[in-house]
């Protein structure tokens, strides 16, 4: 290449020495001693500060969607991340509120008891942020009024941080009478109230909010000139009519949580993770390949096939068929598993005309690659006690970090979190009961990510074989029920995938 040198700049010369590169993010993967690189994409970009603010009445979905945000952004990009909920504090300060007279905006003692919840949430946020140089807060209030949200602005401007509002709204009167109950039952506001009682006066909570919510980006008075909400970054949200707006957001991490929050569903409804039957590589204890099922794995699938008639594709209060999905990863064993799972045809009622009805495949399956098991490459077909004695060094290294380890040609569980984004993404956009067929390694990550478990000790969950993990994301957690679907007629032998636990390293993430 031409050109001129320039002699101010500083000349390195080799003198023999090697000089190794970094592998790329290792920097990045705090907590991790590794010699690879690592998937970049599932670890903080910059440092940047962020606010995501939610606004909206009660009863919209606001800490269902906050508290899944956090999970998203806490598993899938390693950004140091925390929710701070008003009604939490307002709870710690003054104890649960079981009438709805509390939120009337003319009670004067009461408002300012609540402005000093959100004051106090707002300081908390602040030392979060100034404690991490990437930190993410979330802010889970109904934050009603243009000049709460001023008030935020400046605050976190203060802070260095950029700020999205997020206005959850939904005028569904059957998702929100639903709702009603749902808070009736698990808010500790109601704990010990009849449910009528208590969704009465929810419902009456929420009415004393309505006669004060000023929307966002909408400045109602003309005074107030120089708060105009225009100039805002915001989402504005109504999952029940799946209707979006976007006003000024930008950049890698918002637009990322944008999309998040768009594709999720604000309903509860059930995923089924289950591992395939039995393989004939499972029988002798060897990892990886792609072998069929044992006779024990057979008898599986026809169990399986049998649980999912009774309990994914048939409303369990009417006993009607209701439409399923069903994924497998495109290899041998997860596709025999499903192989005796009934698909045919039903008619579904569209959601918004009744009167027309269209043709629905039922579980018709889906083969993913995404889902295809943690690839051991050089180490494919192996037992580990072969692994041990051939290759004691790789072992050692997998031994002491298991998260980060990738094996020789093949992949580590973090290159697995990061190629499984997409899958939660779509497992997030559908509606329908979903039955997942896949391998301990896959499914170990989905049910971390559902579960609240860190990413530290995903390598370590148990999903045994023969079994059917049943989960239900809600607003503060997430169901679990296990079904064991067979007992074969004496006990199996080690499979290759539950090898001893290894004390997890508490730094990693």
């Amino acid at each position: 290449m031409s050109g001129n040198n320039n002699s101010n700049t500083k000349k390195t010369i080799w003198n023999g020495v090697r000089i190794p590169q970094t592998a790329p993010g290792a920097q990045a993967a705090k907590g991790h001693v590794i010699e690879n690189s690592i998937p970049l994409s599932i670890f903080p970009i910059a440092t940047d500060k962020f606010c995501f603010c939610f606004c909206g009445l009660p009863g919209r979905g606001k800490t269902h969607i906050a508290n899944r945000l956090k999970r998203y952004l806490s598993f899938f990009h390693a950004v140091p991340v925390e929710v701070f909920n008003v009604s939490e504090y307002r709870r710690r300060l003054y104890g649960a509120v079981k009438a709805a007279e509390w939120f009337d905006r003319n009670n004067k003692d009461t408002v300012d008891m609540r402005t000093n919840c959100n004051n106090k949430a707002i300081d908390d946020m602040e030392v979060f942020l100034k404690e991490h140089d990437n930190g993410v807060v979330i802010f889970d209030s109904t934050n009603d009024t243009f000049d709460r949200r001023h008030n935020l602005l400046t605050r976190m401007y203060a802070c260095g941080a950029k700020v999205t509002f997020i206005e959850v709204q939904n005028d569904n009167q059957a998702e929100l009478t639903a709702r009603y109950h749902d808070v009736a039952k698990s808010s500790p506001d109601y704990e010990g109230i009849d449910d009528t009682a208590a969704v009465a006066d929810y419902a009456n909570r929420v009415a004393k909010y309505a006669t004060c919510y000023e929307p966002i980006g909408k400045n109602l008075d003309p005074q107030k000139a120089h708060i105009e909400e225009t100039l805002f970054s915001y989402l504005v949200c109504d999952h029940s009519r799946e209707h979006f707006v976007t006003h000024h957001v930008s950049g890698y991490l918002p637009q990322k949580v944008i999309n998040f929050i768009q594709i999720m569903r604000t309903t509860t409804h059930s995923f089924y993770l289950s591992r395939h039957g039995q393989s004939e590589y499972n029988a002798v204890g060897r990892i990886g390949g792609d072998s069929g099922l044992s006779p024990y794995g057979w008898e599986y699938a026809h169990k399986l096939s049998e649980f999912v008639e009774e309990h994914i594709t048939k409303d369990a209060e009417t006993g009607n068929a209701i439409p399923g999905r069903l994924w497998t990863s495109t290899m041998v064993r997860t596709k025999q598993t499903s192989q005796f799972i009934k698909q045919h045809k039903i008619m579904i009622e569209d959601k918004v005309n009744p009167n027309l009805k269209y043709e629905w495949v039922q579980m018709r399956a889906r083969a993913w690659h995404h889902l295809d098991e943690l690839f051991a490459g050089q180490f494919d077909g192996m037992t580990y006690e072969e692994i041990e004695e051939q290759f004691p060094e790789e072992f050692r290294r997998r031994k002491t970090d298991k998260l980060a380890y990738r094996y020789p040609r093949g992949e580590s569980y973090l290159d697995v979190i990061a190629r499984l984004e997409p899958i939660i993404i779509e497992m997030e956009r559908h509606k329908e009961p979903l039955l997942i067929i896949g391998h301990q390694g896959i499914l170990r990550v989905i049910y971390a990510f559902y579960m609240g478990k860190s990413r530290a000790e995903t390598p370590y969950v148990s999903i045994p074989l023969n079994t059917v993990v049943q989960l239900t994301p809600r607003a503060f957690e997430c169901l679990e029920n296990r079904h064991l679907l067979y007992v074969p007629p004496r006990p199996l032998s080690p499979d290759g995938q539950e090898e001893k636990k290894y004390e997890i390293n508490p730094n990693s993430h």
